[in-house]
């Protein structure tokens, strides 16, 4: 994934409203840390890096590099269970 790149949730893949879940067509994955608020940004318009800059302005202190890191390993990781696509 690149920073450049768009993701989007799969068909079929969705947040739970009020758990930290993401809800695939098999069952559903547990989320932790900012997991949540990152698929929440994954909205098909959004590139990576604006998603990782959107989280740098919620989290204080955190380096911009070591973010977009976090990010691309996340979606990645999501990618590769088939929940995000680019």
């Amino acid at each position: 994934m690149q920073i450049d790149s768009i993701p989007r949730l799969t068909v079929g893949c969705r947040l739970h409203p009020t758990e930290d879940l993401l809800l695939v067509p098999e069952g559903a994955l547990q989320l932790g840390g900012p997991a949540k608020d990152i698929l929440a940004m994954v909205d098909g318009k959004r590139t990576v890096a604006m998603i990782a800059d959107a989280l740098l302005a919620q989290y204080d202190g955190a380096e911009r590099q070591e973010v977009l890191e976090d990010v691309v390993a996340l979606l990645e990781r999501m990618q590769q269970r088939g929940a995000i696509r680019s």
